[in-house]
């Protein structure tokens, strides 16, 4: 080859390079605003809803515990109360025969007089007396229901229970002008017709209280010396 020739020059090849995709956000319109409004607001009723929420359980754990020391409180009186309160063997009489009717002429204990006497009736274990009340005083008085009427000891201790009323009886209005006197039916039964233990002995007296009184009368009562299931009165007559 002749060294004058002059070879012809390569241009180099340019690397093609595929074009890269840039993707254009999307322009910011109403419909965005809305979406970003509504997310906020949702956003804000979540948060005040919780603090509602937590509010409330504050104010319902505040209302707890109020409550909670409000029944300890109670409790604790009632457990006080129930440790001043005797059971029912020695509840006053006149609890189990509560007043029914009382008027201005009601005869009270310390304008009464009060004695034992024999009464009709009774059988199969039962036996009756009569409790006679008597109106001691100067002004007519009226009687009316049941006396309540217990058995005690001679310190004054109730023994057993209060009597019961007595059924079949009707109650009325008893008229006591000065010196007249009304009754009631005292029933109990005789200890004999028991198992040993179900009476209780040490009974000397009768406690009676008036019909719509708080003040009582007391007399001997010899022949019943134990209280026993069936002890019962009836209204005054």
């Amino acid at each position: 080859m002749d060294q004058n020739t002059v070879e012809p020059s390569v241009e180099p090849k340019e690397e093609y390079t595929p074009p890269t995709f840039q993707p254009t956000p999307p322009k910011k319109g109403k419909a965005g605003k809305i979406i970003g409004l509504i997310v906020l607001i949702l956003v804000l009723m979540a948060g005040a809803a919780a603090g509602v929420y937590f509010w409330k359980q504050s104010e319902i754990s505040s209302q707890k515990s109020d409550y909670d020391a409000k029944l300890a409180a109670a409790e604790a009186k009632n457990n006080s109360t129930n440790d001043n309160k005797t059971d029912t063997n020695t509840r006053p009489a006149q609890e189990l025969a509560p007043p029914k009717t009382e008027t201005s002429t009601t005869c009270n204990a310390d304008e009464l007089t009060l004695t034992l006497a024999d009464a009709d009736g009774g059988g199969a274990g039962t036996l009756n007396k009569a409790i006679v009340l008597t109106n001691s005083g100067k002004r007519t008085c009226t009687l009316f229901g049941f006396p309540g009427v217990s058995l005690v000891n001679d310190n004054g201790n109730q023994i057993g229970s209060p009597a019961d009323r007595a059924k079949n009886y009707t109650e009325k209005s008893v008229s006591l002008a000065p010196t007249k006197t009304a009754k009631a039916i005292v029933s109990y039964s005789d200890k004999g017709n028991f198992d040993a233990g179900t009476c209780k002995d040490g009974a000397t007296k009768l406690r009676v209280y008036p019909p719509n009184d708080t003040g009582y009368l007391s007399v001997a009562a010899p022949m019943i010396t134990a209280w026993c299931p069936g002890f019962a009165i009836s209204p005054v007559q």
